[in-house]
């Protein structure tokens, strides 16, 4: 049975400037010395900030990149929600800049605060007490990584040039509430999440290890070496897109190679039970743990249960474009939209959480995947004009999601091998916070951006393209941060 992490009110999802979100301060609320003085509080502080960070609340990353994209149409119980990100209307003051600058600033303030606590408390540990520590501030480190990566994909316009403006780096607690910052160069967030990942893996590993005379580690250590927690290999799954993203292939497909050698892919028959009742492990390499009366990732596509406890009132359906992607064959068709469609009327439930033994619309939220690094390495492969060996991991991929006969694809160029690709990367990752992102990072360089069917966009009566090269493919800092920080500058064309 999991158990829930979610031990702190979530009050992070409040829309706040970033000096709000990295100096949180309420009447109540205890000063760090009084509120952490023992081991046993830093743990409480890990557990706090990994249930606040949030790509699955309410107008975040994992409804987001689908619905602003081509992957939904609007839903029967629908009155007006998601219209103006379906209708590419992309502003300062939107629901996605403002959840995703002010969570992950609100989870990198919780973090360096369990790290200052740590630096105030280690010196008095005893050695076992510092083991303990130690691996804690591992996974502190790690949060912090993937909350600045996190950013850093939404925010930077050029992921390579590492002299353009990218995020505010925060590795500190701002002394004054009215501190303000301006924005870190591509360079600067680059090398800053590298040390935080390289730190961060360093403790991991060093502490995972057994000593002269144990059997079995600390319970503790043990619990935290699970797919709940950011272990030495999803720390290695950040390396590794951070790395693609940057365009260093060679190091991407290095470690996309020793990912899976660890973590094959799901078989047809496990990858149901990965978003089915059991929630499995299956091939994630990291997943955030969601339980009851934790957020539900069925109530972003629905408005309502019946009461047997399924979701119905559906707010969103999937578009009948990504439907009829899918061949009968493909076990990834029955996860996302189950047997229940009136595909001519347009009507295709989303079924991919549909709730597990925890309860009713709650799954959990798989992050990492091995699938995700199997798409990785056949880019890598694509992008050093190996082409024979990228359509063989796209037809081993696929292969383990289609029933029958597979054939090998054959790629003659770079373009259409990574047209290929970002075909794949939208079937396997559909309705899991991939799209938005994918088409940002290789559509232009294809020529693939937007393109509704017709009938998709008229269900919001929206436009049925946008080219990737438009800047709406990079988020506007939030109008909060840009009205209280007279040092930041805005992206492009907002």
């Amino acid at each position: 049975m999991k158990k829930s992490i979610l031990l702190l009110p979530i009050f992070f999802l409040m829309l706040f400037s970033c000096s709000d979100a990295y100096d949180i301060r309420q009447d109540n609320e205890l000063e760090d010395p009084e509120a952490f003085t023992t081991l046993q509080h830093l743990i409480s502080g890990l557990n706090g900030a990994y249930a606040a960070y949030g790509p699955d609340f309410g107008g975040d990353a994992i409804i987001f990149n689908d619905l602003f994209t081509d992957n939904i149409r609007k839903g029967k119980s629908n009155n007006g929600q998601g219209s103006e990100e379906y209708n590419f209307l992309m502003q300062p003051n939107s629901d996605m800049p403002e959840s995703v600058w002010g969570n992950r600033y609100a989870t990198i303030n919780r973090v360096n605060r369990v790290l200052r606590a740590y630096d105030r408390l280690y010196p008095n540990f005893t050695t076992a007490e510092k083991r303990r520590a130690d691996h804690a501030k591992g996974n502190l480190l790690a949060l912090r990584a993937l909350c600045h990566f996190d950013l850093f994909q939404y925010f930077t316009v050029d992921y390579k040039n590492a002299a353009s403006p990218s995020v505010i780096k925060m590795d500190f607690v701002p002394a004054n509430t009215f501190d303000v910052f301006p924005r870190n160069t591509v360079g600067e967030i680059r090398d800053f999440i590298k040390q935080d990942l390289t730190d961060a893996r360093a403790l991991l590993v060093a502490n995972l290890a057994l000593l002269p005379g144990e059997t079995a580690l600390p319970a503790d250590i043990a619990a935290y070496n699970t797919v709940m927690y950011l272990r030495p290999i999803a720390i290695d799954f950040i390396r590794c897109k951070l790395a693609l993203l940057e365009g260093d292939y060679p190091t991407a497909q290095t470690l996309a190679t020793t990912l899976m050698a660890s973590t094959p892919l799901a078989s047809r028959t496990i990858y149901p039970q990965m978003y089915g009742v059991t929630d499995a492990n299956g091939e994630s390499i990291f997943k955030l743990s969601r339980v009851l009366r934790n957020n539900q990732l069925a109530s972003l596509y629905y408005f309502n249960y019946n009461d047997t406890g399924t979701p119905i009132d559906p707010l969103f359906y999937g578009s009948l474009q990504l439907y009829n992607l899918y061949s009968n064959a493909d076990i990834r068709k029955t996860v996302n939209f189950g047997g229940s469609n009136d595909v001519g009327r347009g009507e295709i439930p989303i079924t991919k959480y549909m709730g597990s033994n925890d309860g009713d619309g709650i799954n959990d939220v798989k992050l990492f995947r091995a699938s995700e690094v199997k798409l990785i390495l056949a880019e890598c492969k694509a992008r050093n004009s190996d082409y024979l060996g990228a359509a063989t991991d796209i037809q081993q991929l696929r292969a383990a999601r289609i029933s029958g006969s597979n054939p090998l694809p054959t790629y003659t160029n770079l373009n259409e091998a990574l047209t290929d690709i970002l075909l794949e990367r939208r079937k396997e990752l559909a309705f899991e916070g991939h799209r938005y992102l994918d088409i940002k990072r290789i559509g232009n360089e294809i020529n693939v951006g937007i393109n509704r069917l017709a009938d998709d966009a008229f269900t919001f009566s929206a436009p049925t393209s946008l080219p990737a090269s438009d800047y709406r493919f990079t988020l506007p800092i939030p109008r909060s941060e840009i009205s209280a920080n007279p040092t930041i500058v805005q992206n492009p064309n907002y």
